[in-house]
């Protein structure tokens, strides 16, 4: 009988830890607070940063490394999430690209083995991605699924367009390339991640194992993760930076291979999805230079986006001014210092 005692109790144990893991990572509610939480800006002072990588491997315009400057901005700690996107999405009766197409990408591993009797062409290089009809951010893997318990994942199959107009409906906008890295580096120089040096795979969500077809999900999911599935990557407390979803930017993306069309311009992805590896071995090495570039109208369940904003110039204006009869360049101007 003490031995049943202990069974139960360790049943009760393991429940309660099933029950504790679901209610962090999935969610069929949000509060006030919750949104609040996941569209809450940090701001950062810019500067001169090392933008890019050196490494032989480097590929799509990760490289050379370059000095760039930003000015100061704010940028979302973490990716929009579901929860936000419905919002957006109910007060401006908006209708997304993949919903206007009737169709968008989705994993293959998502995808029943129904819908994929009626597929006729997939693209030959990426067989992996199916083209589902009525998958769009509502329905993630098409017709019959939810994001009934993903309210706090990423907003997924958010063409470029769509992002820009939820970033206007808040005010804010698609954070520039170089202000992305800014953010993903945390202050690091020349780092290959936003926490360091060294791989850690229970800090992003990649792929591990055999692609496609095997992922030992060594880091606890197989497909995109909640927004906090995992710690901040970096000093700034920015979140999913690297790894999940690749993030849309307002730069333009210029390829040697590809003409733009300026009517339909690619532009830069960032940070790799769920789908990428650890040493480029298939698709992309996952780190914080990690790039490519789409059209702006394309989607996928692995496309989502975080906002940026601007900061008011006068919180950064100069505090001394030169005295007459100097040029304004003789004289060093000094800042306000502004914590991050």
């Amino acid at each position: 009988m003490a031995a049943w005692t202990d069974v139960y109790r360790a049943g009760l144990v393991f429940m309660c830890v099933i029950i504790l893991t679901e209610s962090k990572t999935d969610k069929d509610t949000l509060t006030d607070a919750d949104l609040k939480k996941f569209e809450e800006m940090v701001e950062l002072k810019g500067g001169k940063f090392i933008m890019g990588t050196d490494e032989p491997n480097a590929r799509d315009g990760e490289g050379p490394s370059r000095k760039v400057t930003v000015k100061p901005f704010k940028i979302m700690r973490y990716p929009v999430t579901n929860a936000a996107f419905r919002q957006f999405v109910k007060a401006k009766r908006f209708k997304t690209e993949a919903e206007r197409f009737q169709w968008s990408f989705v994993f293959d591993a998502f995808v029943s083995e129904e819908v994929k009797a009626n597929i006729t062409e997939r693209i030959p290089n990426t067989p992996w991605w199916v083209p589902v009809p009525r998958a769009y951010w509502r329905q993630p893997e098409g017709q019959g699924s939810t994001i009934t318990k993903k309210l706090n994942w990423p907003a997924v199959h958010i063409s470029a367009n769509d992002a820009k107009q939820y970033c206007q409906w808040k005010g804010w906008r698609l954070p520039t390339e170089p202000e992305w890295e800014y953010a993903a580096r945390g202050g690091l120089e020349s780092k290959r991640y936003p926490w360091g040096a060294r791989y850690d795979n229970k800090r992003m969500n990649i792929w591990q194992g055999k692609f496609p077809e095997e992922n030992t999900k060594e880091d606890g999911y197989h497909g995109s993760s909640p927004v906090d599935a995992f710690e901040p990557q970096n000093d700034y407390g920015m979140y999913d930076m690297v790894g999940n979803l690749w993030e849309w930017t307002s730069t333009i993306f210029k390829s040697p291979n590809q003409d733009s069309n300026p009517e339909n311009p690619m532009l830069v992805l960032r940070g790799g999805s769920y789908i990428d590896s650890k040493d480029g071995a298939f698709n992309h090495m996952a780190r914080v230079t990690t790039r490519m570039g789409n059209t702006a109208d394309a989607g996928s369940d692995n496309l989502g986006f975080r906002c940026a904003s601007n900061v008011e110039r006068e919180k950064y204006k100069p505090i001394s001014t030169p005295p007459k009869g100097k040029k304004a360049d003789s004289v060093k101007a000094k800042t306000e210092k502004v914590e991050l």
